[in-house]
């Protein structure tokens, strides 16, 4: 309506690979353009914050994996998320596939969270029903492990349970009815989350994820739909301290009972995870069970696996792919 000249790029598939990104960049170069927009969903976001680091600084996508590599300011970036659950559009995490060695890079700088984002649940009124769930199920893990997280705050613990909030009362119907309201719901849910592991980081759920999503170029809600009971098992026992606030941000009543919190916040994430129809077992997304002790390997270098509250082995990576196969 502005008059303004846009270029669309749309070459980009789920789980966002390295040579899409350098596409991108080359029609970027090729039409003079000098901001950028990302719609879509997570994957789209990601390769927005991508190209725009290639704009600015140059080099292959995987000179930039870690944090804070990048060394220029991007050019300006919009963000506006059309499904419920990434957060992309206002963390500062871009997760780019690496197809030379199949495995997931994490690019980790405040440079690459937009400087405009804009959530709009009308938009979510194209997301196919399958991935409301799958996205929604991306949303929880996020809120869950920022809230577990050891670099968590008062701050984003505020962000996560009210992500969760939100979750417990709209998931279920979002998925089922779609109502307005709770699409709303959802789409704050994700922003909420966004902003609590963008600023607290994550933990095994993801470590995990990333390797297998770049393995299998498999759905990563649903892969963290998967791996999210088992995380959630193995670090209770050292956030004993936290459990009473989480139950309560799942709808349920502080009784000061710390295993009846623990009951409620398992039984209430298995309620949420089969009302949202994504897959409870690697082998349902065709992981290979010869490939797990690799998958665990790989856990140990990604970069969330910092955060986590419970440190872990390769063993116990091992015991919990094991767990969720």
């Amino acid at each position: 309506e502005a008059g303004l000249e846009f270029i669309y790029f749309d070459g980009i598939t789920p789980n966002t690979k390295d040579h899409e990104v350098e596409d991108g960049f080359r029609e970027y170069q090729r039409h003079g353009a000098d901001v950028i927009v990302g719609l879509g969903g997570g994957s789209s976001m990601d390769a927005a914050k991508a190209i725009a680091i290639l704009v600015s600084n140059g080099g292959k996508i995987r000179d930039f994996e870690g944090p804070d590599r990048i060394i220029r300011p991007l050019p300006p970036l919009v963000l506006c998320p059309t499904t419920c659950g990434t957060g992309s559009d206002v963390s500062q995490f871009a997760i780019i596939t690496d197809t030379e060695h199949l495995r997931k890079i994490c690019i980790m700088s405040r440079c690459v969270a937009p400087d405009i984002s804009l959530t709009e649940p009308d938009t979510l009124g194209t997301l196919p029903d399958e991935f409301v769930g799958t996205t929604a199920t991306d949303a929880l893990s996020h809120a869950m492990e920022a809230f577990f997280s050891i670099a968590s705050t008062t701050l984003t613990d505020v962000h996560a349970i009210k992500a969760l909030r939100l979750l417990t009362g709209s998931l279920a119907e979002a998925v089922n009815e779609r109502r307005p309201e709770d699409m709303e719901n959802l789409a704050r849910a994700s922003l909420h989350a966004g902003m609590a592991f963008s600023n607290s980081m994550l933990g095994i759920v993801h470590a995990l994820a990333h390797p297998i999503g770049g393995l299998y170029d498999a759905n990563h809600g649903s892969i963290n739909a998967i791996l999210l009971p088992e995380v959630i098992r193995y670090d209770i026992p050292v956030v004993t301290d936290k459990l009473q606030e989480l139950a309560w941000g799942l709808g349920h009543r502080s009784s000061g009972d710390i295993s009846a919190a623990s009951e409620k916040i398992q039984e209430t994430l298995d309620s949420l995870l089969e009302a949202s129809g994504a897959p409870r077992s690697l082998r349902s997304i065709g992981v290979l069970r010869e490939d797990l002790p690799e998958l665990a390997r790989s856990a140990l270098k990604d970069v969330c696996i910092v955060t986590s509250p419970r440190e872990a082995d390769e063993e116990d990576l091992l015991r919990i792919l094991e767990r969720a196969y």
